[in-house]
């Protein structure tokens, strides 16, 4: 067998990867971004083949000193950033960190209180997810009406009524969506939860970036236990996951326990070096970043609107995120949108918006479809940049017109990653 040919195949789809995100698409998903080439620098490294199961200085295998000394010092940048006493890099993914929060504070049976994924909730805050594998029973924050926002005052009753019947009762509430366009009520609803003895996780995935930027809300400040997140949304590091607390120190050594050997064994050391790197462009360029992405989120919402979409959420000002909805079911329902757009070269996902009923029929083909502008904002988009891609969606999606070649022509401008140190 000719060994070379299929090296030459393997070698050939990465390359059109390559070329086609980062060069021809505008790569419009919430929950993607790019890593800068100083982060892929160190990303590719002997470490990705190395383990070092424990904390630094105290590992199970020798040969640790170098990941060692990088590990405790991306625990010191993420400490610093997000002004947390404790940081665990060990979760490989957001959802890892979810599954070591709820094992730290839930028991099989215990009830937590999260968003329904119809409201945007991620599918490990429910049953179906890292919860239910927890045999925990899941109840769904109630919304308000247009079900953009907890209905603050309906969660307070069922906090002080934590008991729902003498085997289950309400021990956690975690916040935190992957269809995230405004803040949480943290600072509303924590000194209920902790006086009912709950304990707050506040998922970040989405909006750790924005946090970082300190243009969003700031959970540990308002009264959440635990931040999990991901590490590759709005904040543009590596795929990996983190947990981060002001608890005290007993409890934190608690909940390390559930990460390793909970639910780690080795933790993936190749994407530390490369997180401390995105932490130290966060720390550098951070502020301004995350406020470009919120005011391009905007101008984005809003000229989609002008151009004729119905824009989720118009009455709250669309966005307070890195995330725009779209509906659109009179075009053809967010599947068939969501492909129409990758035949112009342009990359969203398909989203069930929150007045939909979950069925097979909405799962596959939602009213919906959810855009995140945080990965274009690092190319270097702004907001006359979004306001002309707002009319090439008209053009595409209420027009018709074929603009897979004005697409590649625009992105063209966008070829240099910003907010880095290269």
């Amino acid at each position: 067998m000719d060994y070379s040919s299929e090296l030459n195949r393997i070698n050939s789809i990465v390359a059109s990867q390559n070329n086609w995100r980062k060069k021809e698409c505008i790569n419009l998903i919430a929950s993607e971004n790019v890593t800068s080439p100083a982060v892929d620098v160190v990303y590719n490294s002997d470490f990705s083949h190395r383990y070092a199961e424990g904390d630094p200085w105290k590992r199970y295998y020798n040969g640790t000193k170098y990941i060692d000394e990088i590990e405790e010092y991306t625990v010191s940048l993420a400490s610093e950033l997000f002004g947390a006493k404790h940081v665990s890099l060990q979760p490989i993914s957001g959802t890892v960190a979810n599954l070591a929060a709820f094992s730290m504070f839930t028991r099989p049976g215990d009830m937590v209180l999260t968003n329904g994924t119809a409201a945007g909730g991620h599918i490990s805050h429910n049953q179906w997810g890292a919860a239910g594998i927890l045999g925990t029973n899941v109840m769904n924050f109630p919304t308000t009406e247009e079900g953009f926002h907890i209905d603050v005052d309906a969660a307070k009753k069922i906090i002080e009524n934590k008991w729902v019947n003498v085997r289950n009762h309400l021990t956690t509430v975690m916040f935190g969506c992957s269809f995230f366009l405004f803040p949480q009520p943290v600072k509303e609803l924590a000194e209920d939860a902790h006086n009912a003895g709950l304990h707050i996780i506040y998922d970040a995935a989405h909006v750790f970036g924005l946090i970082a930027g300190k243009q969003f809300q700031d959970p540990l400040r308002e009264g959440a236990d635990i931040i999990s997140s991901s590490t590759h949304k709005t904040l543009f590091g590596p795929q990996g996951g983190i947990l981060l607390s002001n608890m005290e120190d007993k409890e934190w050594k608690r909940c390390k326990g559930t990460v390793f050997p909970g639910v780690v064994s080795n933790h993936h050391l190749h994407r530390i070096p490369a997180l401390a790197v995105a932490l130290l462009e966060h720390k550098a360029f951070g502020q301004e970043y995350a406020a470009q992405i919120l005011k391009n989120a905007r101008v984005f919402a809003q000229t989609l609107s002008d151009e004729g979409f119905r824009v989720a959420a118009e009455k709250y000002g669309f966005t307070k995120s890195h995330q725009v909805a779209l509906d659109v079911s009179k075009v053809g329902g967010g599947s068939q949108v969501a492909n129409k757009l990758e035949e112009n070269n342009i990359i969203v996902n398909k989203n069930i918006m929150p007045w939909e009923m979950i069925s097979f029929k909405t799962l596959s083909n939602p009213s919906g479809i959810r855009i995140g502008v945080q990965e274009m904002t690092r190319w270097g988009m702004k907001e006359d940049d979004f306001r002309e891609l707002a009319r090439i969606f008209k053009s595409i999606l209420i027009d018709g017109n074929d603009m897979k070649n004005r697409v590649r022509e625009f992105r063209s401008g966008f070829q240099k990653i910003n907010y880095t140190f290269q």
